[in-house]
């Protein structure tokens, strides 16, 4: 792309191939450009930018197939025809291709070339009429703003004429592959292209700077930035899975939003309005705001690559409640940490997570808690495990940089549920299948129990008629307190924190109300340690939480004499010790304790 003052179109050809549709700009689309044009004039921006033109090459010199832009090229030169002018030509193959001897070819081109003597009441064709109206409210608008301001006319006519480094009325001129043009023009129509806000901007940047190899480094600083917002790791600290950019628009965006002042909804209404800010500077304003972009991005690695701010901010842009906060919380963000140290950085953005936490007692969780502020509250656990376990090795200097970082970009893109470790003593399993499924299970975790009677004739009768969920339950009931499955006995505990677990939805549907053993075995499949022999057919590998891994493979419980058939009442106590410890900053645990 390229930045052309609009007199530099003077004398080019124009080509508008036949399968463009005709003008069509109201006197509303021409009024509003010129009311433009006019403020423009009246205040002290250096360039007041078009919309691109998207062209073509042909093989003479000066003449351009038009893929893109028509209406805009015909208005201008319909402005400049107000003024007495000819600046540039119009070839349009639609007359070409019409019955010669309608004399058709020179019909428009002579239309345009004698619009000041033609008016919209004697024209044949939608076309005609069209342009000459436009023409007609040029005429009009002029009359009525500038008639007895001779001034204002004389400037109109100068800034059309001004060159590119003097106060003018530019465009982005888009200039497409020889040969390409018919298929990008379908993908322009269609919707496929789009000439994106950074791409704009980008184009500013690259001709505002008139020195190369200032422009080769812009153009390199530009193409970093942008490939590493494009990794989801770092994209995912900074915002939500609702707030991808605009269709058609870049990540990088965000950088220029943020340096603007532009907030996520104005940025809906209008992806293009840091541009707009952007080209309303001059040279040196401009070059002082890519600076400003640059040191905000520089900014935002560097919270990146610290294990504190990248799992602090990453956790804080998760628990937003809406995009727009999402953010505006950024925002502040960046803000926050211009004006602080790194270490009172990290202790404002602890006290943040604090303040937003549901409850200020751990022992205050339950099962009955929205699934979201449990969810916030295992997502916090694992974060202070893995920065745990980073202070641990790092101060016996094994590490120099952080080794594990919590995938906030799998926390936005899958499902989580909040799943009981120890069976739910509700059976909640509704069809046939997965009453077969469960039945063979268990008898193959437990085999010993098809030689207990009760048993044996309670699995024949389910088995008999797996649609029968009075049979089904009788024996499900029977099986959960004969394997003690569930020595957790009282419901609150049964809801408590220490019986609860974050997991993805999918490994969580594949237990189906299992009992402790089978979870164990697909937890363990599901965290990537598995072979051709594994009956748990329908496991994919998934990220399992750390937390969930230590749970499910009984590393809270330090006893020598862990049962990995059960969850147990010791293995929930380690279970919920170590979320005291870890979590210690943010709760109390009992009531009026630290």
């Amino acid at each position: 792309m390229d930045l052309k003052a609009i007199s530099e179109l003077k004398g080019y050809t124009f080509v508008i191939p036949y399968q463009q549709r005709g003008y069509k700009w109201t006197s509303d689309n021409v009024k509003v450009l010129l009311d433009d044009f006019k403020e423009f004039l009246d205040n002290e921006k250096p360039m007041y930018c078009l919309q691109p033109i998207a062209v073509a090459p042909t093989e003479e010199e000066n003449k351009w197939i038009v893929i893109d832009g028509q209406q805009r090229l015909t208005t201008l030169f319909l402005l400049w025809k107000y003024f007495g002018e000819d600046p540039y030509y119009f070839v349009f193959e639609r007359d070409i291709k019409n019955d010669k001897t309608n004399n058709s070819k020179e019909q428009r081109e002579t239309f345009l070339k004698e619009i000041d003597k033609i008016t919209a009441e004697n024209t044949d064709g939608i076309d005609f009429f069209y342009i000459s109206r436009a023409f007609l409210t040029i005429k009009e608008w002029f009359k009525n703003k500038c008639e007895s301001d001779l001034y204002c006319s004389n400037c109109f006519h100068k800034l059309l004429d001004a060159p590119k480094d003097k106060k003018s009325i530019q465009i982005l001129w888009y200039e497409v592959q020889n040969g390409k043009e018919h298929e990008t023009f379908r993908n322009i129509n269609s919707g496929k292209i789009q000439l994106s806000n950074s791409d704009l901007i980008k184009a500013l940047l690259l001709n505002k700077t008139n020195d190369f190899e200032n422009r080769q480094q812009i153009a390199a600083q530009f193409e970093l930035m942008e490939r590493q917002l494009a990794e989801d790791r770092f994209w995912y600290m900074l915002q939500q899975k609702d707030v991808e950019p605009l269709k058609g628009q870049s990540r990088i965006d965000l950088l220029f939003n943020i340096v603007a002042g532009i907030k996520y909804d104005e940025y809906q209404i209008e992806p293009r309005k840091s541009f707009y800010k952007f080209s309303d500077c001059s040279t040196k304003q401009l070059l002082e705001m890519w600076k400003e972009v640059r040191e905000k991005y520089q900014r935002l690695r560097d919270l990146f690559d610290n294990p504190y701010t990248f799992h602090y901010i990453g956790f804080l842009i998760y628990c937003v409640p809406n995009p727009n906060a999402c953010t505006n919380k950024l925002f502040g963000f960046v803000n926050e940490y211009a004006q602080r140290k790194k270490s009172e950085f990290v202790s404002y953005l602890q006290e943040e997570i604090k303040k937003g936490m549901e409850h200020q007692i751990l022992d205050e969780y339950s099962y009955d808690d929205s699934k979201f502020a449990l969810r916030k509250l295992f997502v916090l656990h694992n974060i202070e495990t893995i920065l745990s376990r980073y202070r641990e090795l790092k101060n016996k200097k094994y590490l120099k940089f952080s080794f594990e970082n919590f995938p906030f970009e799998l926390l936005n893109k899958q499902n989580w549920n909040i799943e009981h470790i120890a069976s739910n003593t509700d059976n909640n399993l509704s069809s046939a299948n997965d009453r077969r499924d469960w039945i063979d299970s268990v008898f193959s975790d437990f085999p010993h129990l098809g030689e207990d009677p009760k048993i044996k004739e309670l699995k024949q009768e389910a088995e008999n008629d797996l649609k029968n969920k009075v049979n089904f339950d009788e024996l499900y009931k029977y099986v959960v307190v004969k394997v003690d499955d569930n020595p957790i006995k009282d419901e609150k505990n049964k809801k408590g924190i220490g019986n609860l677990v974050l997991l993805d939805e999918h490994t969580n549907k594949s237990f189906h109300n299992s009992l402790f053993s089978r979870k164990r075995r697909i937890v363990i499949m599901a965290s990537g340690l598995r072979n051709d022999n594994d009956t748990e057919l329908n496991v994919e590998s998934v990220y399992v939480p750390v937390c969930t891994q230590q749970v499910y493979t009984k590393s809270y419980n330090k006893q020598s004499n862990v049962n990995l058939n059960c969850w147990g009442r010791d293995d929930y106590n380690a279970y919920f010790a170590d979320m005291q410890e870890k979590l210690k900053f943010y709760f109390e645990t009992k009531h009026g304790e630290q």
